[in-house]
């Protein structure tokens, strides 16, 4: 099977075979559709048996025999960033496409892979240095969007990493020292935060999952960030924090919702223990847990309040403060007093000692 396509500079057209443009994922091949003729691809899906379903950005195909599942996404190369997660969800889970966090890794994959099946690597690339530019646009404009419907993951961060941003310039003599990222995901925040607040002599990534951040990892080093570094570890686990030793900043943004309300508790104790100065907790405001993405609790005003004053009865002395806003959800800010503060810095092992990163 093979499709006209076009490409190169002067757009001339040219046959790409669909294989060339296919990589299967599980069960799932994802076929890159972009500048094919839709309806010519339609039609022979339909010819080999599919039963078809349209969306804006994809073409979905399913029959009884092999392969089972064919999806046909048209996205551009300068399309493939974060806010692909939003399109998921607003055109796949009405179809029964998209269900768990297992169906959302499995996409991502596969719509990112398909657009360098030869070298994946390549797509994750351009997917990391999309997202970046998404981002750092957003975060060098005047005022901070309005989220759109559907709502968009990169509106959604952007909007929290200006406020970290803020809170370091704030806190530039006691807190702007080391920063830790906990739970960063793909690592795009301490990226940023190597431009946005150059005072920061290190920052650390840290996920459960080591692939996410190896793109961010490539570009910290490619673009001379020797204060950015990224660290696999489990939050849940005391041990595999504690020889990071204590950061004046610790965030942990749209984090705790994916625990469970006791494993939740153990996680924050450990965020505790490894803030010397602030700590910056944000979470997303829902009715009910979003099982797409992992979610297995839900907070409100009332809960994130509750969960500020524990954090000052954890840390035990006087003088500590916490405050909740609203942005993109619930944020929670807690600061120890000056003298805590101080006092954990004289009782902190120095980061970074002894963690293979």
């Amino acid at each position: 099977m093979s499709e006209a396509a076009e490409s190169g500079e002067k757009r001339h057209r040219v046959l790409v075979p669909v294989r060339e443009r296919a990589l299967r994922v599980g069960d799932l091949i994802v076929i890159d559709g972009h500048r094919t003729r839709r309806q010519a691809l339609a039609e022979r899906l339909q010819a080999g048996g599919y039963r078809l379903q349209h969306t804006p950005h994809f073409l979905m195909a399913e029959r009884a025999k092999e392969p089972r599942r064919l999806l046909v996404h048209f996205f551009a190369r300068q399309e493939l960033d974060a806010d692909l997660g939003a399109c998921f969800l607003e055109e796949l889970r009405p179809a029964g496409w998209l269900t768990t966090p297992a169906d959302l890794a499995q996409l991502f994959a596969g719509v990112i892979g398909s657009c360098s099946p030869r070298d994946p690597a390549l797509a994750w690339r351009r997917y990391g240095e999309n997202t970046l530019q998404r981002y750092r646009l957003l975060l060098q404009s005047a005022q901070p969007q309005e989220l759109p419907r559907p709502v968009s993951p990169i509106a959604v961060f952007s909007s929290l990493y200006r406020r970290v941003v803020a809170l370091i310039g704030r806190e530039r003599v006691t807190a702007a020292g080391t920063l830790l990222d906990a739970g960063c995901s793909f690592g795009f925040l301490p990226l940023l935060l190597a431009e946005a607040s150059p005072e920061l002599r290190e920052i650390v990534g840290l996920d459960l999952l080591p692939d996410a951040f190896l793109v961010a990892r490539q570009l910290a080093a490619e673009r001379g960030w020797p204060q950015v570094r990224f660290v696999q570890a489990d939050l849940r686990v005391a041990g595999e924090l504690a020889p990071l030793g204590r950061f004046d900043t610790v965030v942990a943004l749209h984090v705790l919702e994916h625990f469970s309300p006791e494993e939740g508790e153990q996680v924050l104790n450990n965020l505790l223990a490894a803030t010397r100065r602030l700590l910056v907790i944000a979470v997303p405001y829902e009715e009910q847990p979003e099982p797409v993405y992992g979610h297995q609790r839900v907070f409100s005003p009332a809960t994130l309040e509750a969960l500020g004053k524990r954090c000052l009865e954890r840390w035990g002395g006087p003088g500590g403060r916490y405050w909740c806003e609203e942005c993109a959800g619930g944020l929670l800010v807690v600061e120890r007093s000056q003298d805590e503060a101080e006092a954990a810095s004289a009782a902190a092992t120095p980061s970074g000692a002894t963690v293979e990163t």
